[in-house]
């Protein structure tokens, strides 16, 4: 990021080229849509041609399996040695890196699925009120061996400073099941972070279902309290259960309300109304509610009729995360709040969100959901929805052809909403895909690409950043853009921000994909009494040109050009005593 500062007259200015973004938390929103609306200039065209390219391969320490985070003039990224790194979102330059703790070695308790170190896996949460990263950290409780410790951190942006009240200890029984012990040594915090009403929730499973371990959520405010320890295995001496969803993050479509999924062990295995959830909620999409003492309780459950059957042959609905459908699009009168999952099994299940459909309460003991479509192949991922063009769903598959795999939305004569498998792509995708994200310029028809890391398989080799139609064209989906990217971490998504796409990787590389650089030009016009601003590069229009009082941008904030083509500016400030920021994007 290049800034500088100009005494012009009886004011002083500084420009620069700062990114920010929607998103600060995993998949765009807490509805974890995916869906990234303020990307107008990533247009197929513009993606497709000579514009769009890599433009920095940032060397870091460590795998990168959380998802990188645009936020502001930043580039957030947290690896498995424990690092953070706030980046330069255009150029790759480190402002700061700090390593909050050693990493834990996974060796310690014979798992091989993460390796050689865990420390930061699931993707941190950004709270723009406050520019402050919160993110789960795995170590040891002491020295470089024996047990292992959970810790919740927060830290400023701009310095890498811990807030006051953290770091946070994890530890203690479960406020649902006192005699339920958190072992931080056989918990692995995978999911993505969610950040409500002033507290940080995280979700934890096992290593390599490597007993004892449990599914959990636990919750820590912001003035650094642990509010709230919930585990799906409620039964003293129960094992499974996990909350992992391979990295989706923890769903929330309303204040208060929190829902995931579950994994293997501790399936429900009897007829149960929705909202009876039992102690033991396995292999089911639970919705949770914060109560008044900042505990959670589960309202509501869905366990599919089948679930002991996939207990025992680890076909557990837990990988995939739900995703929460946007009811301003999609939705009727009959049932307006959606949600839509899946799991290894490969069944897709389109879920109503105010009655997620219990266990065996459909007709002759089977699933009480909206609709049950499939076997269409396992899927460790979540769905990403462009809500436009009538509304389409993205998933790939591992199984069942490995396929890329495209839903539409549609509602029948009687006001049912379903989904139908229209597209799949023309070659496989490896285990180990990341999760797709969909750019567009708002719900402009034919505005929408989407992105995913591929992969031939869990070692993440010969990984892909790939880009495609959101709306495919019949039955074929149609590629923009491919290029390679080294080796990919499982299930990770790219990051988003202003017309430019981030990938880390599992071999300790940041890469970037967009336009050229901006250039950010600054004058006098001593006459008219105006900074005069002229830009170029940073790809095709349309633009956007602020004011700010702080270089943070933070206040006084001022668009002065707003998603325009104009590529120069004049502003009359310049008698103004004050100083004043710019950026372009």
């Amino acid at each position: 990021m290049r800034r500088f500062v100009v005494a012009l007259l009886a004011a002083g200015f500084a420009c620069g080229i700062r990114a920010s973004a929607a998103t600060v938390t995993n998949a765009a929103d807490d509805e974890r849509t995916g869906w990234y609306s303020d990307q107008a200039s990533l247009s197929a065209a513009f993606v497709a041609g000579p514009g769009f390219a890599q433009r920095f391969s940032t060397p870091i320490d460590g795998q990168v399996y959380a998802q990188p985070l645009v936020y502001k003039n930043n580039l957030i990224i947290v690896t498995e040695t424990n690092q953070i790194y706030r980046m330069d979102p255009e150029t790759g330059q480190i402002f700061w890196s700090r390593q909050v703790a050693i990493p834990w070695n996974p060796a310690d308790i014979g798992c091989g699925d993460l390796t050689p170190w865990i420390g930061v896996t699931g993707t941190p949460v950004i709270d723009p009120a406050t520019d402050t990263a919160y993110f789960f950290s795995k170590t040891y409780d002491a020295g470089t061996s024996g047990p292992a410790a959970w810790w919740a951190y927060a830290v400023d942006v701009y310095t890498g400073a811990d807030r006051p009240g953290f770091p946070v200890k994890i530890q203690g029984t479960a406020d649902n099941s006192p005699g339920v012990v958190f072992d931080p040594t056989d918990e692995l915090q995978r999911p993505g972070l969610l950040l409500m009403n002033g507290v940080v929730y995280a979700g934890f499973g096992g290593h390599c279902d490597i007993p004892p371990w449990q599914g959990w959520i636990v919750g820590v405010s912001t003035s650094g309290v642990v509010t709230a320890m919930w585990t799906s295995r409620g039964t003293v001496g129960g094992n499974g259960a996990a909350v992992w969803q391979s990295g989706g993050g923890l769903v929330s479509d309303g204040a208060g309300r929190i829902i995931v999924t579950t994994g293997n062990g501790g399936a429900v295995a009897r007829v149960l109304p929705g909202n009876t959830p039992p102690a033991d909620l396995g292999e089911s999409v639970v919705h949770l509610n914060v109560q008044g003492d900042g505990t959670l309780l589960p309202v509501d459950f869905f366990s599919p009729w089948n679930g002991g059957a996939l207990d025992s042959v680890d076909l557990d609905l837990g990988s995939s995360a739900p995703t929460s459908l946007p009811s301003a699009y999609f939705g009727t009168a009959s049932f307006p709040h959606l949600a839509v999952s899946s799991g290894k099994q490969g069944l897709v299940y389109l879920l109503n969100r105010d009655d997620l459909g219990g266990c065996r309460e459909g007709a002759a003991g089977m699933d009480k959901v909206i609709q049950e479509i499939g076997n269409y192949g396992g899927v460790w991922s979540r769905f990403s929805a462009w809500p436009g063009d009538g509304g389409w769903l993205w998933v790939p598959t591992a199984s069942n052809g490995n396929l890329l795999r495209v839903y539409k939305y549609a509602v029948d004569g009687t006001g049912k909403p379903f989904l139908t498998m229209t597209a799949t792509s023309s070659g496989a995708f490896g285990f180990g895909t990341g999760s797709p994200v969909i750019t567009s310029n708002q719900t402009v028809a034919g505005s929408a690409l989407t992105w995913l890391v591929t992969m031939d398989d869990g070692s993440g080799a010969n990984s892909q950043l790939r880009a495609y139609d959101a709306v495919p064209s019949g039955a074929a989906i149609v590629q923009r853009f491919a290029t390679p990217v080294g080796t990919a971490s499982k299930f990770a998504p790219p990051g988003v921000g202003f017309g430019r796409i981030y990938v880390g990787t599992r071999d300790g590389q940041v890469l970037m994909y967009g336009p050229t650089v901006m250039q950010l030009r600054v004058d006098k016009n001593t006459g008219a009494g105006s900074v005069h601003l002229d830009w170029s590069g940073g790809g095709n229009a349309p633009f956007t040109l602020l004011r700010a009082e702080d270089p943070n941008f933070t206040t006084g904030v001022t668009t002065l050009v707003d998603h325009g083509t104009a590529t120069q500016f004049d502003d009359p400030v310049l008698g103004d005593p004050k100083t004043y920021y710019y950026e372009v994007r």
